[in-house]
């Protein structure tokens, strides 16, 4: 009985020693398992055109990424035969091509695809997909019916989700250098995405708790739960109907003349809002891994050139702000259109005795090249630093350049003949444009911006823009004096007549730039500008278009008149501007 007792008694022993590490070291291992602390993600703010939210140009959403995982694939288990319906049922619930999944199913590799997977984060995996590299993503759906179908173990077998957040553009290539794009982990990289991504980028909420057996979360047993904040929306000042029409006409002129690229800008003048920029070519933010580095630059604004005789007009209201002319002087510009200045030749097409207006109707390089002399070199860079070029203007884009305006004291003798003709000097589209509409403006120079407010997730305006004045470079009455001269040149036997808009006054100028290569003036490639505003009497908007090297024509008139009359007139209809009462019938 001893012996029994003490027999029972070692085995209730070691019953008691094994029921307790029985239960002790499986419950560690069952809550290491259980227990989870994950992340939860915010969704990045919207960015809605200046109509509001009707028209979101950018947004967020949570969606499910399906791959082929082949930790639960039982493609090895399942006769082929078998395989082929479930194959069938998940190409055309997902709407990818079958072809393309079976091969997925069939050479995917545990050891691929944790290569794939665990090498790189959740949050470039999708990225690995769009730049090609499709080797076991299939699709991502928000779809709740294609999420019960995969989900459904009878029907479909060896497929991994994961939940995500992806950035969407509706508009796909609609506003691309405005709006940016978002990189694989999740940061504005460029346009407004990148320059309000502070405000724009949600702050991640945080969950820890326990999951049951089926890995199910235990409400009850959560220790940890902070809600994510999803970011800011941005109203632009953008609007998505003027933008197409903009970004159509631009890609038309760019490919009529085989050109290199081409920018446009609509800015309103009164307030310096953006209503359209566009750059061509372009691309689509989503899916900006598929395309050059270099085509993410928003050239409007990145891209210093020279502005040829566009420069004309600006040179015209500081020559006559300073007192060095008035409108009736006249300048003798020879009669052999030709004039050697230091050593160097100077072409024209006019003759004669010119005075201001004819000068600037018919873009006489020799006048304002005498101009250039009489005004001296301090004078006409101070006026250039007056209408901003040389220095960025501050709009709420990033890679916006300075221009180039050397200082006075390094020009050269020709130098003052130049930099009146647009020579020797080079601008920002942005900075043309800006120039113009401050002659519109009476003389008022307005820093230029794309966002017009920013709004938290809780309704609250947390940014507001404005107006902002940031120079008077020349008085009101030398403003209004060269805008109405500038009528001249959309008329007949003026440089830009194929801008010119029936039932409108449009004051505007031409610019024809040769481009520099290797130092050297090209005879071959040059910029082709266009820039004005209308109506000329009243403003409202200033228009510019510049096409990068067109061929075989090159002139502003010929390549980017027309371009400015296809928009301007869209526009006026648009924006419901009333024709002049001024404008006289040819008959």
């Amino acid at each position: 009985m001893l012996i029994t007792g003490g027999f029972l008694f070692c085995f209730g022993a070691i019953g008691v020693k094994l029921c307790v590490e029985h239960t002790k070291v499986p419950d560690i291992k069952v809550d290491e398992k259980r227990e989870f602390d994950y992340n939860l993600e915010a969704l990045r703010g919207k960015i809605y055109d200046r109509n509001g939210q009707q028209n979101p140009m950018a947004m967020s959403l949570f969606t499910r990424l399906y791959f082929v995982d082949p930790h639960i694939n039982s493609t090895r288990t399942c006769h082929r035969t078998n395989l082929v319906p479930m194959v069938s049922l998940l190409a055309d619930t997902l709407q990818v091509e079958r072809d393309e999944l079976w091969y997925k199913y069939q050479t995917i590799s545990p050891e691929s695809y944790q290569a794939l997977l665990y090498n790189n984060p959740d949050d470039q995996l999708w990225s690995k997909y769009r730049s090609h590299n499709r080797r076991n993503v299939i699709a991502l759906s928000d779809s709740e019916e294609v999420y019960s179908v995969i989900t459904n173990k009878t029907l479909i077998s060896g497929v991994g989700i994961k939940n995500k957040v992806v950035r969407t553009y509706p508009g796909r290539r609609r506003m691309s250098h405005v709006l940016g794009f978002v990189n694989n982990m999740g940061v504005g990289s460029a346009g407004v995405e990148q320059c309000y991504d502070s405000y724009l980028r949600g702050v991640q909420g945080r969950i820890e708790g326990q999951k049951d057996a089926r890995g199910r979360i235990i409400s009850y047993r959560r220790s940890i739960l902070v809600d994510p904040i999803n970011g800011s929306d941005l109203y632009l000042t953008l609007d998505s109907n003027i933008q197409h029409i903009v970004e159509k006409t631009l890609s038309g002129v760019v490919q009529k003349f085989s050109a290199a690229g081409g920018w446009a800008i609509v800015e309103k003048i009164k307030t310096g809002e953006i209503m359209a920029m566009a750059s061509f070519p372009d691309f689509e933010p989503e899916f900006y891994n598929n395309v050059n580095s270099n085509i993410w630059a928003n050239k409007a604004v990145s891209v210093n050139y020279e502005p040829g005789s566009a420069m004309k007009p600006i040179i015209a209201c500081a020559a006559l702000n300073h007192g060095v002319i008035d409108e009736h002087q006249k300048l003798d510009v020879g009669l052999s259109k030709i004039w050697f200045y230091a050593g160097r030749p100077l072409r024209d097409h006019v003759t004669g005795m010119v005075d201001l207006r004819k000068a600037l109707v018919k873009s006489s390089n020799i006048y304002f090249a005498k101009l250039g002399l009489m005004m001296g070199n301090e004078c006409i860079y101070r006026y250039l630093r007056a209408f901003n070029f040389g220095t960025k203007l501050g709009v709420d884009l990033p890679g916006e350049q300075f221009g180039i305006v050397r200082q006075p004291q390094k020009w050269d003798s020709l130098t003052p003949t130049r930099v009146p003709i647009g020579q020797g000097v080079a601008v920002t589209a942005l900075q043309l444009i800006n120039a113009f509409a401050c002659i519109a403006n009476d003389g008022v120079l307005m820093k230029p911006y794309v966002v017009d407010k920013i709004v938290s997730p809780n309704g609250e305006v947390v940014f507001k823009n404005k107006p902002t004045i940031i120079g008077r470079p020349v008085r009101r009455d030398v403003a209004a004096l060269v805008r109405e001269m500038m009528i001249g040149i959309t008329k007949s036997g003026g440089t830009g007549k194929s801008a010119a808009v029936a039932g409108y006054t449009v004051a505007g100028k031409t610019g024809t730039a040769q481009k520099p290569v290797d130092g050297i003036y090209s005879q071959t490639d040059y910029y082709a500008t266009f820039v004005g505003f209308i109506p000329a009497v009243n403003p409202e908007v200033a228009i510019l278009v510049t096409v990068d090297t067109p061929k075989p024509q090159h002139t502003g008139g010929y390549v980017s008149g027309p371009a400015f009359a296809e928009i301007t007139s869209a526009l006026v209809r648009y924006l419901e501007i009333p024709p002049d009462d001024f404008v006289e019938e040819e008959l």
